[in-house]
């Protein structure tokens, strides 16, 4: 457990994990740019592949102790999940417009801080309690219109099924941060992001080998945009997870939604409706009512 840190401290960690919010966020829509020409499992390869040449270089400098014997159970297990985490959600954001399938993919701070409780032993306060149910609501308000079935009646059900991976994908990301939370304690951050990036790329060398496409023109710049943009969101999210409690950091990613109605406008032409712009003012609030408390 995390020493209790005074507020101007706790600040630092909420900051961090929101810049990890808006890096992850700049992420996703990069995929989502290269879904149209490659599936899941390349982009997937891409995003750990990108990912190495800069944890690499990164580790090399600091050159950390790599894991003892005995931790290496927990780091395949929680890049297991990683990978289905990744390999659902990029497949969600080829079926979803991007702020819906962040919408979605926002149950994963409410598994996060339970799991946190169960494993962790953290126990939250009232005022976090607070700022997870104004997220909740918040996650809900954006997807009521697919609820009420507006979704489905502009096309073939590929929307619902896009919410399911999404929902997937989040389950297996909650395990993904109680693992970091666990591993940060024992492991320096460079050897976790190392570790994070070239055995997952490594895993998926051979299925890419048989199913591999060539990249195209003009696609490399934004894949390398997708692996600086992911080592830099792992860099404030595993910091922030070493400074703060999960469950308290957990709800600060909810200001990614933001991020995801302005970039999905801006690049795809989603226009966000009434529901995403009060959606937004939820989840919002609930970080400030995190922040103040």
């Amino acid at each position: 457990m995390s020493p209790t840190l005074s507020s101007p401290h706790r600040a630092l960690p909420v900051a961090a994990a929101a810049l990890a919010a808006a890096c992850f966020i700049g992420m996703d829509a990069s995929v989502k740019l290269l879904s149209a020409r490659y599936d899941a499992w390349q982009l997937t390869f891409w995003r750990f592949a990108a990912g190495s040449l800069f944890a690499l270089p990164l580790w090399l400098c600091f050159r950390s102790p790599l894991p003892r014997r005995g931790a290496w159970s927990l780091h395949l297990l929680r890049v297991a999940l990683l990978l289905v985490a990744l390999l659902t959600w990029f497949h969600a954001l080829s079926l979803l417009p991007l702020v819906q399938a962040v919408a979605v993919g926002y149950t994963a701070p409410l598994f996060i801080s339970l799991l946190a409780m169960l494993l962790l032993r953290e126990r939250p306060s009232r005022w976090l309690w607070a700022a997870l149910a104004l997220g909740a609501v918040g996650a809900g308000v954006g997807l009521w219109p697919e609820l009420l079935g507006r979704g489905a009646a502009a096309g073939d059900g590929s929307r619902l099924q896009g919410m399911l991976w999404a929902g997937l994908s989040a389950l297996s990301y909650s395990g993904v941060v109680i693992l970091a939370r666990h591993q940060a304690q024992r492991d320096a951050l460079w050897t976790i992001l190392l570790v994070q990036n070239l055995l997952p790329a490594a895993l998926l060398a051979l299925p890419m080998a048989l199913r591999w496409q060539p990249l195209h023109d003009g696609d490399a710049a934004t894949v390398l945009l997708m692996g600086a943009l992911a080592t830099a969101g792992l860099l404030a999210v595993t910091w922030a997870f070493t400074h703060l409690e999960a469950s308290r950091a957990a709800p600060v990613e909810y200001t990614g939604f933001v991020w995801a109605a302005l970039l999905g406008y801006v690049l795809f032409g989603d226009l966000p409706s009434g529901w995403t712009l009060a959606s937004a003012a939820l989840i919002v609030g609930g970080c400030l009512l995190l922040l103040r408390r």
